[in-house]
């Protein structure tokens, strides 16, 4: 959902947990979280490459000034910070972020959300542990490597600072990022809308960071995601120019029970039965 510019190394210590409550409120994961001590409620995000605070939840968790930044994001720039020394904890995991971005989250919680946020917890969470993610019965936790997950293992391509996973659409092989922070429609990119001869149906409202954006949209006949099949798919264009084929989130990944683990390069998506 969310892109930085920024390159992160983390330091990081977890331990296999009980599962914990998943929040799964208009197609968004929000899990439990502390921000240099401070509780939270967080969006959980595998796009995004940074961990975001609004600047209220920062004040509170006495950050330091930081190094002012411009965010570009789908649809315009917004200023920030940057700020080092950070600590971040969720799901058993202590996390050290290099950096961590305050950026004013308001209009992204009241336009996009939909729910009052004040925290991004993003991919270094998923860099750092192995996570069993069930959206269907909101359980979240971190598993270890003794068991193979359960489902289809799908390799991991980065692209553009997002993780991509294999999908068809309409039969032709493309790579679609993993984002679980994309609670909307899928998005396709313009090239493979040609390349697939799908007619623009209209224009739908999006956009992430800098505020809204009109964006074309299409149907897709015929997107297979892990060996699911799935017809009749609404897919937004995404324009930008560090596009990848495709982009799906829980929209179509609310079907699966999910392990994660982007340091082994791989997911497993486990099909839930059809009601």
């Amino acid at each position: 959902m969310i892109r930085s510019l920024i390159a992160l190394a983390l330091l990081t210590t977890a331990s296999a947990v009980a599962a914990e409550p998943l929040k799964v409120i208009n197609g968004r994961l929000f899990i439990s979280a502390e921000v240099n001590g401070v509780a939270t409620e967080a969006l959980l995000d595998s796009g995004a490459e940074a961990t975001l605070v609004d600047p209220a939840l920062a004040a509170k968790a006495k950050f330091p000034e930081g190094t002012p930044q411009i965010m570009k994001g789908s649809a315009g720039t917004a200023p920030a910070r940057i700020v080092e020394g950070i600590t971040v904890k969720a799901l058993g995991v202590e996390l050290h972020p290099e950096v961590v971005v305050v950026l004013d989250m308001t209009d992204l919680s009241t336009r996009l959300i939909k729910r009052p946020t004040q925290a991004i917890v993003g991919r270094e969470l998923f860099d750092a542990a192995r996570l069993r993610i069930d959206l269907a019965g909101g359980r979240i936790a971190t598993v270890g490597k003794d068991a193979p997950p359960r489902g289809v293992k799908l390799p991991l391509t980065p692209h553009a600072g997002i993780e991509g996973i294999p999908v068809r659409a309409n039969g032709v092989s493309a790579q679609a990022e993993f984002d679980l922070g994309n609670g909307s429609d899928v998005m396709i990119s313009r090239d493979l809308v040609t390349r697939l001869k799908l007619p623009i149906l209209g224009k739908k409202t999006g956009g992430g960071i800098g505020g809204a954006i009109e964006r074309d949209y299409v149907l897709l006949p015929v997107l297979e995601v892990a060996g699911r099949r799935f017809t009749n798919v609404h897919a937004n264009i995404d324009d930008q120019p560090s596009h990848n084929d495709m982009n799906v989130g829980t929209a179509i990944l609310k079907n699966f029970r999910i392990t994660t683990d982007f340091k082994d390069r791989a997911v497993w998506l486990e099909p839930l039965r059809r009601k």
